[in-house]
């Protein structure tokens, strides 16, 4: 994106106050503030602070194959992050309030440094040195799948954190009585169905366009074949045929299979899969992405499965998405 328009987006956000207050001084990595001022941006916003030659180079070959890799299980091609590379002579203190930073440079050292809240408040800013581009490449190949994780963990800490905030209390004590586990439960859904171990929350936003789901379901542990990706998939479409119904006779929700669902172990403790795909009817024209996690409650010998999905047509879906995997991973077992 060109370097103006992202500017005139900052000051947008940043408001008139910070805009008198700009200057066009040079901030250097080693400076940093005993007052933080709120952090601007989008969430999904990466201000990258390196020079033109990494940025044309093959560092900047991996830093985009990364950041801007699609967002698994989307039906349309949507980046996980919108990058924005700055020299370091432009970094004025217009961009150093910004949720996210990432300096690459070379040095005189080969090092990978983290610091939450440098120049504003929940800030995440992270330094890349190498004393050679070879040795530069050298390291993001070894770690730049962490970097890329750290940026999406602090984004999720913050949209949990903005939720929580303005999220229904009385239907998260429903859940936390009826099945004993805690679950973020932003404003605006209301229960569409609930039984004796399933709950479906449902958020109609007409004028969006958007429908957000969020089931849960708990079922007796009884094997880790429960756990298996055909099983999982199996869950997942027999709770759509019961209780998703389409308008034509026998129109039901399931599992597209035209895009193979993706699954991954992301936690040991407690064991969590997580599963990614999207959703159809059968004998409708409904569809969309979904996410989901199933989680080994051991002390109480339960899996819980917690999935949400959208109906969004022609519409962009990265925060939605990135909205539903914040609540999912908001989950907490009642012991």
């Amino acid at each position: 994106m060109k370097l103006h328009v992202f500017i005139a987006i900052l000051c947008f956000a940043i408001g008139l106050s910070s805009c008198q207050q700009k200057s066009n001084k040079i901030v250097e990595p080693s400076e940093s503030r005993s007052i933080l001022p709120p952090n601007t941006g989008h969430l999904s916003e990466l201000v990258l602070v390196i020079s033109d030659e990494l940025w044309l180079g093959e560092v900047g070959a991996l830093l985009k194959s990364s950041f801007q890799e699609n967002i698994l299980a989307i039906p349309q091609q949507e980046a996980l992050f919108d990058l924005y590379a700055i020299n370091y002579s432009e970094f004025s203190s217009i961009f150093q309030t910004h949720k996210n930073i990432l300096w690459v440079s070379i040095g005189d050292s080969n090092s990978i440094e983290r610091t939450d809240q440098k120049w504003s408040k929940n800030q995440l800013y992270v330094h890349v040195k190498g004393r050679s581009e070879g040795q530069l490449v050298t390291s993001l190949k070894q770690r730049l799948q962490e970097i890329r994780n750290w940026y999406l963990k602090k984004n999720t800490k913050r949209r949990l954190s903005k939720l929580k905030r303005y999220s229904e209390k009385e239907i998260q004590n429903q859940i936390r009585n009826a099945y004993q586990v805690d679950l973020v439960v932003p404003k605006g859904y209301r229960v569409a169905e609930a039984e004796e171990s399933f709950i479906w929350l449902r958020r109609d936003q007409p004028q969006l366009n958007l429908i957000s789901n969020i089931w849960l379901h708990i079922e007796e542990y009884k094997s880790p074949k429960q756990f298996g990706k055909q099983r999982l998939i199996q869950l997942r479409d027999s709770l759509g045929m019961t209780h998703v119904e389409g308008a034509k006779p026998q129109s039901f929700m399931t599992t597209e299979l035209i895009y193979d669902p993706d699954y991954e172990l992301v936690k040991e403790k407690p064991y969590t899969i997580m599963t990614k795909g999207l959703w159809t009817m059968v004998n409708g024209f409904l569809g969309g992405p979904y996410t989901a996690n199933a989680i080994l409650d051991e002390d109480n010998q339960r899996m819980i499965y917690v999935e949400g999905f959208l109906y969004c047509p022609n519409e962009r879906k990265r925060s939605h998405i990135h909205e539903l995997e914040a609540v999912l991973s908001s989950l907490q077992r009642i012991r």
